[in-house]
């Protein structure tokens, strides 16, 4: 409204100054349709700044740019040893599912035929899992520890798919893939399972009753992923307790990177890709399979020894710690 008043005062200075008399500027400003005045001024301006914004993006996005990789460079010194272990876990998955696919591939064609459904079905939840644990690295070091959790989510379902599908047979695993080609995202496949026999509508299968059958459904597992939950979803919880920023009152919106709350998610993420790798290597069994299993799960305990080392260290008390 500012912006309007001064433009109607300048244009009456204008018409005073062509010595038009007060009844004249009366007259004039009377017959001013308002309402298209402000639609042809509201359209004016947004356009002037969008030709701004269009003749200045490099500039302004460069320096941006510039903010972001100072940001990156310090999260790197606070977590630059986590994120190296972090990415050791991704090399070391990668190179063991590679291992792994080699070493299927030799199996004897009636054996492979027995178990041909769970291994496609396995192979693929871990691929999608490492990719996913991947995309939840570049979120931490990007300082993103609510992406990431929403992220981690994703990772802790694929988890329990995975141990579901590791735990029934063919049918079950041929029935998740046959319903890859459907447009129906529900639980149905799951019915094949003897678990679900008595279910009249398997369709009403739900994530939580087949996470019911799995290792993941305990109390710490629920919390964490009731937390992520709130992350994901435009809860009040998610809104005004956000994971990149301390607990309590506070005097701003965080709207970018944040190096606090990344030791959580990346924790869980290297957690639920151990677990996932021991349904798909343990299923192919072979004796670098079961070293791979070891080697995972080591390095995961390694990178929660890591990554808990830093938080105490830099941010004081965990919430590790306070439990204790």
């Amino acid at each position: 409204m500012q912006l309007i008043d001064d433009v109607l005062r300048k244009r009456y200075t204008e018409l005073q100054q062509q010595g038009r008399s007060e009844a004249e500027i009366e007259k004039i400003f009377s017959d001013i349709d308002y309402g298209a005045a402000m639609i042809e001024l509201i359209e004016t301006m947004s356009s002037d700044h969008v030709d701004l914004f269009e003749k200045t993006m490099y500039e302004r996005v460069l320096q941006e740019r510039v903010h972001t990789d100072e940001f990156i460079s310090r999260n790197e010194q606070i977590w630059g040893k986590g994120f190296v272990a972090s990415e050791a876990m991704y090399l070391i998955a990668y190179e063991a599912g590679s291992d792994i696919n080699t070493y299927a591939k030799t199996l004897p064609e009636n054996q492979y035929k027995d178990m041909m459904f769970r291994y496609c079905v396995l192979g693929e939840l871990y691929g999608r899992a490492c990719q996913q644990y991947l995309e939840i690295l570049h979120l931490l070091k990007g300082g993103f520890a609510d992406g990431a959790t929403a992220r981690w989510r994703s990772l802790f379902e694929l988890s329990v798919i995975s141990e579901f599908i590791r735990n029934n047979d063919e049918k079950v695993a041929k029935a998740y893939y046959s319903a890859s080609f459907t447009d129906d995202g529900r639980y149905g496949w799951a019915g094949t399972a003897p678990c679900f026999s008595g279910w009249k509508n398997p369709n009403k299968i739900t994530f939580e009753k087949i996470k019911e059958q799995c290792s993941m459904s305990t109390d710490a597992w629920e919390n964490q992923y009731k937390l992520a939950n709130k992350v994901v979803h435009a809860t009040p919880q998610g809104t005004f307790d956000r994971l990149g920023v301390p607990s309590g009152p506070r005097t701003f919106t965080p709207v970018g990177h944040s190096d606090y709350g990344l030791a959580p998610p990346a924790i869980n993420a290297a957690i639920s890709l151990s677990m996932i790798a021991a349904d798909y290597f343990g299923f192919v069994s072979s004796g670098d399979s079961i070293v791979y299993i070891r080697v995972l799960t080591k390095w995961a305990n390694l990178i929660r020894e890591y990554y808990t080392e830093i938080e105490t260290r830099c941010f004081g008390e965990t919430e590790d710690n306070k439990q204790e």
